[in-house]
């Protein structure tokens, strides 16, 4: 790092590529962090995670045993059996006192911490005010609900909801009602996502392995349905009824924050990246490889690292075997497996906000992890460094990472 520093500071490289090398040696030293750790307070699966976006500080889990957790990140306590660091759960919904079936998923509402969302296998979505985590709504689909999501842009208050039925449902959080019914899919949706930059154009990934595009200001709002065989940019010949991104169920999506590219993950093990533009997409035919396992029927959504400095970011893959791969999204190439000492099947992984290089995933054993840089491969790089950033080696790559978003 300090030969990174003094060929910045001799003209020999400039800052984009100072910025490009600090953030490859950073990524690439990823690890689980030992303390402070998690209590193991979910029974069962931790199906779904969200950090909020203000502070980046507060995380809401949603177990499999219908329970919803509360933590503080910035906040820790010692065990007293244990003498162990933990982070601070702060709050929690109990076992079927909110929910009845697991909790699928929860997100915060992205604009200030003063709501969250959860939905769950006992077929409701459900509104909480986080202060005294009180239900405020509820909204029952009369089926399972696997996955929904809020925009980010903020022009409308609609949760778009996928549940064990052929069609999404858009709920108005304003209104406590159902605004929009969108229909084309020919089984259970699994996952949803609105765009980032566009308020009325959502994504949806579905068991009869199609991923649709929608726009909810149509009549016909179906406005595309991504087919694995179209590669150029010439309109493919593909029905409609006949197009398909994935061989067998597509259970995750995620949006580049340029609203450009989505990532699709499916069932036949594959993960595609898919340019967008021209209207109609096309599979962007980058090769993940071979080692992803994805069989469950269930979401499993990947996970884009922050974007900076106009550089295609990473992705992040729970695979079925118990390690977490991390990809350059540009080629496929693997970068990194991320391993836990048990091994349980991680079911979620997210980011906890471009403020913070962390990480944090949830497995099948009600654990949750923390990923973030580890020291180790920075000892001799960083003594020259001591006096900018401090004695300990946390902290340190926590001020370089603040350095490099300044």
């Amino acid at each position: 790092m300090n030969k990174l520093r003094r060929w910045r500071e001799w003209g020999y490289i400039g800052d984009v590529e100072y910025r490009h090398s600090l953030n490859s040696l950073l990524y690439d030293s990823l690890a689980r962090m030992e303390s402070p750790d998690f209590a193991k307070i979910h029974v069962g699966a931790i199906n779904s995670l969200s950090v909020e976006k203000v502070e980046e500080r507060y995380l809401l889990s949603g177990g499999g045993d219908s329970s919803i957790k509360l933590w503080d990140l910035d906040a820790t306590v010692v065990d007293e059996g244990t003498g162990e660091t933990r982070v601070e759960c702060i709050g929690q919904i109990p076992r079927k006192e909110g929910h009845t079936y697991g909790v699928s998923h929860v997100q915060w509402w992205p604009f200030d911490n003063g709501l969250f969302v959860s939905s769950s296998f006992d077929n409701t979505v459900k509104i909480w005010e986080p202060n005294s985590l009180s239900e405020a709504y509820s909204f029952n689909l009369g089926t399972k609900v696997y996955n929904f999501d809020i925009s980010v842009v903020g022009q409308h208050s609609l949760v778009a909801t996928a549940a064990d039925q052929p069609f999404l449902r858009l709920l108005d959080l304003r209104t406590t009602s159902s605004t929009h019914t969108l229909t084309s899919h020919s089984g259970r949706i699994l996952s949803v996502k609105w765009s980032p930059k566009d308020a009325h154009i959502l994504a949806s990934a579905g068991s009869d392995g199609t991923v649709r595009l929608w726009d909810i200001r149509r009549s016909n709002a179906c406005v595309a349905s991504l087919d694995m065989q179209q590669v150029g940019d010439t309109p493919t010949r593909t029905p409609m009824a006949q197009r398909k991104a994935h061989r067998s169920s597509a259970n995750g999506l995620c949006w580049f924050p340029s609203g450009d590219y989505l990532v699709s993950s499916g069932n036949d093990e594959k993960i595609r990246v898919w340019g967008l533009h021209p209207v109609g997409g096309r599979n962007m035919l980058i090769n993940f490889g071979p080692l992803v396992r994805n069989r469950h029927v269930q979401t499993l959504d990947p996970c884009l690292s922050p974007i900076r400095d106009a550089e295609w970011p990473y992705l992040f893959f729970p695979s079925d075997n118990g390690e977490i791969f991390m990809f350059r999204a540009v080629d496929g190439k693997i970068v990194k497996r991320l391993t836990r000492e048990n091994h349980s099947r991680s079911a979620c992984i997210i980011s906890r906000g471009p403020s913070h290089l962390q990480f944090l995933s949830g497995a099948l054993d009600g654990s949750i992890s923390t990923w973030s840089p580890h020291l180790h491969p920075f000892d001799e790089m960083l003594d020259e460094d001591t006096e900018l950033f401090g004695e300990h080696g946390p902290d340190v790559l926590d001020e370089i990472w603040k350095s490099m978003n300044a």
